[in-house]
């Protein structure tokens, strides 16, 4: 934000051009009565000149429409409906209002958003698997494959111009990509994750996945006007929708309650939708909606659409698979809709009169009236050419809904680990400490589980299934086996399935260009200093315990002993050690404890050391 004598400087300036289009107006209108010119409107350019940064001045909301990321895009013919399927990498064209499925066509791998061109003839997906941006045309069907030159590509809008914006959520990046080219344009950089977008003139919005933050990025010059934090504790945040009406934006998030130091399944996470002013970018914290007060606890609020006249809010719930309509007048649930199986979106169409739902886990697309808040019809819409046992798995992961898995839809698996990622929290409340959320790659080679290395199976997830979710479980029997007990393995055919899920998981491409030499010389000091000792082998662990010195917090005992994490993705697993202390990878070798390197090494070689790690794997 510019500061206070440029905003003053602003102020004066303005005020000085409104006395003189004051006065010209006068002198225009005068010499309009006596007939001496004629009137003519501003020539388009100079309607449509670019938002001068950094300045926060909203685009005419009669003459520019915002756009936001969807798995779901609407044709301005209203008729043409296209949905991205994530888990059967491809897109499906559906013929409203009929409601029937056209074609389905295949894209690249994992799409996590759709979008169409100005034209309607075209769709665009954002393919987070192969790092690739499919062009679609959607009436002969031929697939452009378009890469990006990043990692993880998340959301995707197109504006003016046939110019697609995609969130990079591995590489904290924007790419610009012009269809009509077919090509990339410019990268902008903007904080970690970003995910989810939302395009309104100049303007670009973007959430970031664990953060919660919101950046607005201006992009005639491309770059970040300003980030704002929705609180420190929010997060799950890929989606923002605009009411440019009102000027304000929608963010549907969930906050960890990772500070509790006594953790119980009603007080892990909260599901919540936050209200931002876009004029100064502001949180508007008294306007927070907590779902479980105004309508009943949910979880993972993911995407919105919002009936900007009714002030209706519609919020998909992927964890317990529901719909809550919040009335923005009241802040209280109009109703609460059950739909498909973990809905990731949600649009209405042209006149409001529809609600469409995207059932990411079904294949299906829920089609609501709002009328009457009913649900018209459920409809197929992809083959789901996935195995029963994978849909099962991830049915359980990432939802809330089975009592098994969580008592009362409060918490899921994947508030803390959404696609094997970890959340960058250190959870407070466990009984043995502080514990930092590990990523779930590479399951399979790094056995045993968890910090205190008390798990020898992934099936001890049954553990924590019944303490911290409060689930029955997936083991149809009152009581378990305890840790490093009796394996768990083979007593449940869905926690088989849910153990395998866990185990496939399979880590990003690195989104780093390492110097080689850097990573040449910091794999010398790797040997040098014996690192592969402990951190052996290409898992980069030797499955041991050890004390390495790291801080014990009033719950544990000095000396404590703590699993020796693998060394794979460790740019995508910040902060480090059990309990987080250590911020940065080269914290771990500057601060006390065994890993302290800085007293005999100079900074140079731990930096080399550092850049070495982050290139990992290989």
């Amino acid at each position: 934000m510019p500061d206070l004598t440029y905003r003053t400087m602003n102020a004066a300036r303005r005020r000085n051009a409104r006395l003189t289009a004051l006065f010209t107006l006068g002198a225009a209108l005068l010499l309009l009565s006596l007939g001496m010119i004629a009137f003519k409107p501003l020539p388009a350019a100079a309607q449509s000149e670019p938002t001068p940064f950094p300045l926060f001045a909203f685009p005419d909301a009669r003459l520019s429409a915002a756009v936001s990321s969807n798995t779901l895009a609407l044709g301005k013919d209203n008729r043409t409906l296209v949905a991205a399927n994530s888990f059967d990498n491809s897109i499906s064209v559906i013929e409203l209002p009929q409601g029937r499925l056209k074609t389905e066509i295949a894209v690249g791998l994992d799409p996590r958003s759709v979008a169409l061109t100005g034209d309607g003839f075209r769709a665009v997906s954002a393919n987070r698997g192969d790092g690739t941006l499919s062009l679609v045309d959607l009436a002969s069907a031929e697939v452009v494959t378009i890469r990006l030159g990043g990692v993880n590509p998340y959301g995707v809008v197109v504006g003016d111009g046939d110019m697609a914006y995609v969130s990079l959520q591995g590489s904290s990046a924007i790419v610009e990509v012009s269809l009509l080219e077919r090509r990339v344009t410019r990268y902008f950089s903007v904080p970690e994750a970003p995910s989810g977008l939302a395009l309104w003139g100049d303007f670009l919005y973007v959430t970031h996945f664990w953060s919660g933050d919101l950046t607005l990025v201006y992009i005639p010059d491309g770059r970040v006007a300003r980030t704002l934090k929705t609180g420190i504790d929010t997060g799950l945040s890929q989606a923002v929708e605009l009411d440019i009406t009102r000027g304000l934006a929608y963010l549907p998030q969930t906050r960890s309650n990772a500070d509790n130091p006594a953790l119980t399944y009603d007080s892990v996470v909260f599901p919540i939708v936050n209200q931002v002013d876009l004029r100064n970018l502001s949180l508007v914290r008294t306007e927070r909606i907590a779902l479980d007060i105004a309508d009943r606890p949910v979880n993972m609020p993911f995407a919105l659409a919002l009936d900007r006249f009714r002030q209706w809010l519609y919020v998909a719930n992927a964890g317990t698979n529901d719909v809550s309509v919040i009335d923005l007048n009241t802040g209280l649930a109009r109703a609460h809709l059950e739909v498909g199986t973990n809905p990731r979106g949600i649009l209405l169409n042209r006149d409001n009169s529809l609600l469409f739902v995207n059932n990411a886990l079904e294949g299906t697309l829920t089609i609501i009236e709002t009328r009457n808040l009913t649900v018209l019809d459920t409809l197929p819409i992809t083959d789901f050419n996935v195995p029963v046992d994978t849909i099962v798995a991830a049915e359980l992961f990432f939802g809330a809904d089975d009592p098994r898995m969580s008592y009362g839809g409060w918490v899921s698996c994947a508030n803390c680990h959404f696609d094997g990622l970890s959340d960058g929290r250190v959870w407070q409340g466990f009984p043995d400490g502080p514990r930092n959320t590990p990523g779930l790659f590479g399951l399979a080679d790094t056995p045993p589980y968890n910090w205190s290395a008390t798990w020898d199976e992934p099936a001890d997830a049954e553990l924590k299934i019944r303490s911290l979710q409060f689930g029955s479980g997936l083991i149809d029997s009152p009581t378990v086996s305890p840790a490093l007990g009796d394996p768990h393995a083979g007593r449940s055919i869905d926690l088989d399935s849910l153990t395998a899920y866990l185990a496939s998981f399979t880590g990003p491409s690195n989104p780093f260009t390492p110097d080689g030499s850097l990573v040449q010389r910091g794999a010398v000091v790797f040997a040098e200093q014996n690192c592969a000792q402990c951190h052996a082998g290409t898992a980069g662990t030797d499955s041991q315990r050890y004390d390495v010195g790291t801080g014990a917090s009033p719950l544990e005992r000095a000396g404590s002993t703590f699993d020796t994490p693998s060394l794979r993705w460790l740019w995508a697993s910040a902060p480090y050690f059990h309990d987080g202390s250590a911020a940065t990878l080269r914290d771990v070798f500057i601060l006390p404890g065994a890993h302290q390197l800085i007293r005999t090494l100079p900074l140079e070689d731990i930096d080399a050391l550092v850049t070495y790690l982050l290139a990992l794997p290989q």
